[in-house]
C-alpha cells in the first residue's frame, strides 16, 4: 500500500459475536475486507439484543455510542443480529444515531433497514431444499411451515419458498399451511400447544424458519407425548450449535451467510471505489443441509462428529497446530480459575497487572487494550449513556511471541500519560501497519454503568474472531473491576472523614507509609498541625450548622494549598494535619501557613455580615524523609508549635 494513502476502514455493527450467525457474518466481512486491504472495526454487544435483563442490555449496547463515524469510510449493519425476538430498540437507536452523525455509506445485512441498501442471504434455496428432502427422502405429504412474524420480509420470503417447493412437488401452493411465530423458542412452543390441543391436525412434518422455533417445537411435542420424528418430523434453519446438541438433534440448513456478508463488502466497495473491479467471493463448502435426527434420518455419533466437527462439542478440547491441547478454549477458561484469581485482588493497579497475566486466554491476538474512564474507580460516578470526552488506555498487551519495537511497548497502569480524546476511539488505529487488521470493540460495564471498553486486535487471517471465550473472559474482567471499585469505596469509607472527604488518622498512616516508599533519602517532610479557632464558641452561640461551615472553610483552604501527592487529614473535630514531601524547607512550611491564613482572611472579607470570623492556628515542622519512624514525635512537636501560635495570637488580640 502507498505510504501516503491511508487505508480505508469499515465499521461492522453486530451483536453476540459468539453466535453461529454472527461468526459467519464477521468471517465473511473480514475475509472480503482483506481482499480490498481495508481495516475492519467490529463494534459488538457480547449478548443477544433480546437479553432478558434490559438494564444490563443498556450497558451492552452503549458500545455503539462510541463510534465516531467520521473516522470510518463505511458502515455495515448486521441488522438481523440486532433484531431478535421483535426487539426494536437497538435498531431504532442506531437509525437515530446514523441519521444524526453518519455521512458515510451504510449497507444493511440480511434485513431491510430504513432506506439503506441491503444484501440478504438466499433463504429460498435453503427452504426449498429442506422441503425437497422431507418429501423425496421421507415421503411426507402434509407439511406445515412455521415462519416468523407476519409481514416481516424474512418471514414472508421463507414462507414463499415453502409454497414454491410444495407446488414443485405437486402438493399445492396454498398458504393455509403457513403459520406465524416469532423466531424464538417460545414461538415453537406455542405452535406445539396448538398441535397438542387438537386445534390443528398433526402434519407429517413442520418446516421451521429457524432453529430456535424448531427446538421449542420439538421439545414441547416430545414432552406432550408426540414422538419426533416418529409422529411428526421437524426441521430448522441456521445450523446453530443448539440444533446439533438438542436432545433430538434437529435437521437444519446452514445458509451461506458468509457469501452474503462478503457481498455486503462488495457493495460497499462499489460505493467507495466506483469503477474498481469487485473481488471474487470464496466458495466455502460447509453450507447446505445438515442432517439430524428430527427428520427421521438415523446418524451415529461418528456421523455427527464428521459432519459438524469436534469444535462443536463442548466436551472436546481444541488442539493447537502442533497437536498440543489449547488452554484458550472454553474448558481452558474454566480451568484457569480466572474469576477466582481476579476476585481476591483489591488494589486497582494490581488488578490491571493480573488482567494482563490472564490475557493469554484470549490468544491468538496481535494486541489487547483495556480503555477505562478516568473516574472508573468511583462507583458513585455513573455513565449510562455515551462516553466522556477523554478516556485512558490502562492496559496494552502484546503477546510474548511478538517482537516489541520501541513504539510498541507493553504496559499497564492507571496513569494520566495514557489518556486520549474519546473521538479517536483508540490511538492504535492510526499506527502504521503493513497489512490490514481487525479491531473488536467490546463493552466494559457493570449493569448499565459503562466503565469503558476492551479492544482485541487480530490479524485478518486469524483463525479466531471475538467469540464466546472473549465474551466470558471480558465478563469476568468486568465483574473483577466492579469488585475493586466497591472495595475501593469501602476502603475509602474506612480511611476518610465523611464530612470533609479528607483522610482520617487511619488513612493518614496508610498514605504516609506509601509516600515514604516513594521518596529519595535526601527528601524532606513538612508537617502542619492546623486547629480551627473558636469552634466551641460558634457551635454554642450560633449552632452546629455554623460550626460545620467553619470546618468546611478550613478544609477548602487546606485543599487550595495541597498538591496531588500531599496528605490532607481531619484528625479530630477541629484539628487538621497536612503533610507534604520533596525538596522542602522551613521556608516552604511558613509559606503555606501564611497562604492558609490569607485564604481564610479573604473569605471573611467576602462575607461582612457574618457574626464571626473563621481563623486557624498553625504549627509546622520540617524533618528528613529518612526518618519516617518519628511521625508521632513530629506531630507532637508541630502540635506544640500550633498551640504556641494560638497563644501568641490570643495575646495579640488582647493587647
Amino acid at each position: 500500500m502507498n505510504d501516503h494513502t491511508p487505508r480505508r476502514r469499515l465499521a461492522l455493527l453486530i451483536a453476540d459475536p459468539g453466535a453461529d450467525y454472527s461468526q459467519s457474518v464477521i468471517t465473511g466481512v473480514r475475509d472480503q475486507c482483506a481482499r480490498y486491504n481495508y481495516d475492519l472495526l467490529v463494534f459488538s454487544t457480547m449478548v443477544k439484543v433480546c437479553h432478558p435483563d434490559k438494564v444490563y442490555l443498556d450497558g451492552e449496547r452503549n458500545i455503539f455510542r462510541l463510534i465516531n463515524y467520521d473516522r470510518v469510510d463505511g458502515v455495515l449493519l448486521a441488522s438481523l443480529a440486532l433484531y431478535e425476538d421483535q426487539v426494536r430498540e437497538v435498531l431504532a437507536q442506531l437509525e437515530e444515531d446514523l441519521r444524526a452523525h453518519c455521512k458515510k455509506p451504510v449497507v444493511s445485512l440480511d434485513l431491510p433497514f430504513a432506506d439503506y441498501p441491503a444484501v440478504c442471504t438466499d433463504d429460498r434455496r435453503a427452504i426449498r431444499r429442506t422441503v425437497e428432502h422431507l418429501v423425496q427422502v421421507h415421503g411426507c405429504r402434509r407439511l406445515y411451515c412455521l415462519t416468523g412474524q407476519q409481514d416481516y420480509s424474512v418471514s414472508e420470503e421463507r414462507a414463499d419458498a415453502f409454497c414454491e417447493q410444495m407446488q414443485a412437488e405437486g402438493l399445492g401452493s396454498s398458504r393455509e399451511n403457513v403459520f406465524y411465530g416469532n423466531f424464538w423458542y417460545t414461538g415453537g412452543e406455542a405452535f406445539a400447544e396448538r398441535l397438542l390441543s387438537g386445534e390443528l391436525p398433526l402434519p407429517d412434518a413442520v418446516v421451521c424458519a429457524n432453529d430456535y422455533m424448531a427446538i421449542g417445537l420439538t421439545n414441547r411435542l416430545i414432552s406432550g407425548g408426540i414422538g419426533v420424528p416418529e409422529q411428526v418430523r421437524v426441521t430448522g434453519y441456521d445450523a446453530t450449535k443448539d440444533a446439533v446438541f438438542n436432545t433430538v438433534s434437529v435437521t437444519t440448513y446452514a445458509p451461506d451467510v458468509y457469501s452474503m456478508a462478503a457481498g455486503a463488502v462488495n457493495m460497499m466497495h462499489a460505493m467507495l471505489e466506483p469503477g474498481r473491479p469487485a473481488a471474487e467471493i470464496a466458495a466455502l463448502p460447509q453450507y447446505g443441509l445438515r442432517i439430524g435426527e428430527s427428520c427421521g434420518c438415523r446418524l451415529s455419533a461418528e456421523d455427527l462428529r464428521r459432519m459438524h466437527g469436534t469444535a462443536f462439542n463442548p466436551d472436546e478440547r481444541r488442539r493447537n497446530a502442533d497437536g498440543s491441547l489449547a488452554v484458550n478454549d472454553l474448558r481452558g477458561l474454566h480451568e484457569s480459575y480466572m474469576f477466582e484469581t481476579l476476585s481476591v485482588i483489591q488494589d486497582h493497579n494490581q488488578i490491571l497487572q493480573k488482567i494482563t497475566d490472564v490475557s493469554y486466554l484470549l490468544q491468538p491476538y496481535r494486541r489487547f487494550y483495556l480503555v477505562l474512564r478516568h473516574d472508573w474507580l468511583d462507583p458513585d460516578r455513573r455513565r449510562v449513556t455515551g462516553y466522556p470526552d477523554s478516556m485512558r488506555c490502562v492496559i496494552r498487551c502484546i503477546p510474548q511471541n511478538e517482537t516489541e519495537s520501541e513504539n510498541e511497548q507493553r504496559y499497564f497502569g492507571d496513569s494520566a500519560a495514557y489518556a486520549f480524546p474519546t473521538a479517536q476511539m483508540l490511538p492504535a488505529l492510526d499506527e502504521p501497519r503493513d497489512e490490514p487488521v481487525v479491531f473488536y470493540f467490546l463493552p466494559s460495564h457493570f449493569s448499565d454503568d459503562t466503565v469503558g471498553y476492551a479492544v482485541l486486535q487480530t490479524a485478518m487471517d486469524a483463525k479466531r474472531t471475538a467469540d464466546e471465550i472473549s465474551a466470558l473472559w471480558l465478563r469476568n474482567v468486568n465483574s473483577a473491576l466492579q469488585m475493586v471499585r466497591v472495595v475501593s469505596k469501602l476502603t475509602d469509607y474506612s480511611v476518610r472523614d465523611p464530612m470533609t472527604g479528607l483522610l482520617n488518622r487511619r488513612g493518614m498512616e496508610m498514605m504516609f507509609a506509601r509516600r515514604c516508599a516513594q521518596l529519595r533519602p535526601d527528601d524532606r517532610f513538612v508537617l502542619w498541625m492546623i486547629d480551627m479557632d473558636g469552634l466551641k464558641y460558634i457551635n454554642d452561640r450560633f449552632g452546629h450548622a455554623h460550626g460545620d461551615t467553619g470546618i468546611l472553610a478550613i478544609t477548602e483552604a487546606i485543599r487550595a494549598v495541597s498538591g496531588e501527592e500531599d496528605i490532607a487529614v481531619r484528625a479530630g473535630g477541629d484539628e487538621f494535619v497536612l503533610i507534604a514531601a520533596g525538596n522542602l524547607t522551613e521556608a516552604d512550611g511558613q509559606a503555606r501557613a501564611d497562604q492558609i491564613g490569607r485564604i481564610l482572611a479573604e473569605r471573611n472579607a467576602a462575607q461582612p455580615g457574618q457574626p464571626y470570623e473563621i481563623t486557624a492556628s498553625i504549627g509546622f515542622v520540617c524533618f528528613p524523609a529518612a526518618e519516617p519512624d518519628v511521625l508521632d514525635e513530629q506531630m507532637r512537636e508541630a502540635d506544640r508549635r500550633m498551640y504556641d501560635h494560638k497563644t501568641a495570637r490570643k495575646k495579640q488580640r488582647r493587647s
